[in-house]
């Protein structure tokens, strides 16, 4: 091959690579733009790939890692509205005795209490005193917070020494409430046997 055959296949060859490296560079442009990469267009080709290479590995590094997945096994607790909350803890049961020592009451088998806030809607219960209680009864801890708040106007009349009666009023406490563990299953088990022979449903 003569040396002007060598030289032209040379320059053909050269000037391939350049037509390469000039659509590897328009390619790597368009790719910074795309990647939010500020360059310029007299970059190098290396310049590019180096930039390129710099923010995948910045963006590898800030990505958090999968959060772990969930034990099925344990179970998953439902988030609660603040309703449901209150709801929960005002209805949750109390066993306790209940003794009532409103001297004029001394003769009431019980009464019927009834709460009432836009939480919970309407409450209402009959509450027993005395021996039916001995036991335990179940109530509602928002009734028996309202039962732990009652006052009576406790009026006692006693002598002085001169010998003249003298009235002495204040404010009592309404009921003794003595609050119970809650039942066993054994225990719950037996209550409801005894329910059932009793045809209480």
């Amino acid at each position: 091959m003569s040396d002007e055959m060598m030289n032209e296949v040379q320059g053909q060859g050269e000037a391939n690579t350049d037509l390469a490296l000039q659509d590897e560079k328009s390619m790597l442009l368009q790719k910074c733009k795309v990647m939010g990469i500020s360059v310029s267009n007299n970059s190098s080709v290396e310049t590019l790939r180096k930039k390129i290479a710099e923010k995948l590995s910045g963006e590898a590094a800030q990505t958090p890692d999968p959060a772990p997945m969930a034990d099925p096994k344990e179970p998953v607790m439902p988030v609660l509205t603040k309703r449901q909350r209150i709801y929960n803890d005002a209805m949750k049961l109390v066993r306790c005795r209940i003794t009532n020592l409103d001297p004029k009451k001394k003769d009431l088998p019980g009464e019927i209490f009834t709460v009432c806030n836009k939480y919970l809607g309407t409450v209402k219960r009959y509450i027993p005193y005395g021996e039916l209680t001995d036991e335990g009864w179940h109530i509602p801890n928002v009734i028996y917070q309202m039962l732990k708040e009652k006052r009576f106007l406790q009026i006692r009349t006693t002598r002085t020494r001169d010998g003249r009666e003298k009235v002495e009023q204040a404010m009592a406490l309404e009921f003794s409430l003595e609050v119970l563990p809650p039942l066993t299953q054994a225990e719950i088990d037996k209550l409801a046997v005894a329910q059932k022979a009793a045809g209480i449903s």
